[in-house]
């Protein structure tokens, strides 16, 4: 039987964790010290899903810049799915979450997203609560997060989610 392969798209300002859950999901890492993504960064992951078996995910975590937002259109093509991902310390990242929806919706169709907010390790600098975060997903019918890419906190169950949502559907 043929693994099944999936396309993960992660999208979201730059500086929000993107490249950080990325890292930490598919390698158990964190680093202080990261270059800002440059167009795309393609990761792959093998995984097994219980009542699905082995799967195959490549992750493309893009550039959060406006300068490259250009290339987004053919990086998320194809996609089976989508993070869209914020920072709880900075509530621009959040009001710029329907802008980032748009632009996978435009790309990608109707693929599954989940919401992720990122960085709850922060405790004494959070601006946006987890209920927000939680009402604005309930509101879009979209899978939500809250994770620390710092210390690993829900990073997995974020990927187990949006994997299982896309199998289901499949």
């Amino acid at each position: 039987m043929n693994k099944l392969e999936l396309k993960l798209c992660i999208l979201g300002n730059l500086g929000v964790g993107k490249t950080s859950i990325v890292n930490r999901y598919t390698k158990g890492v964190f680093s202080l010290s990261y270059k800002s993504t440059i167009g795309v960064n393609l990761v792959r992951k093998d995984i097994n899903i219980e009542d699905f078996g082995d799967v195959g995910i490549q992750i493309w975590d893009l550039a959060g810049q406006q300068s490259f937002k250009i290339f987004h259109k053919k990086y998320l093509q194809g996609a089976d799915g989508a993070f869209i991902v914020y920072d709880v310390t900075d509530t621009l990242s959040f009001k710029k979450i329907d802008e980032w929806i748009e632009i996978f919706k435009k790309s990608g169709g109707k693929s599954p997203i989940h919401l992720i907010g990122n960085k709850i390790d922060m405790r004494g600098s959070i601006s946006v609560s987890e209920n927000e975060g939680k009402s604005y997903a309930e509101e879009k019918k979209i899978g939500f997060t809250t994770t620390s890419a710092k210390t690993g906190d829900n990073i997995e169950n974020a990927f187990l989610g949006l994997v299982r949502t896309i199998l289901k559907k499949k």
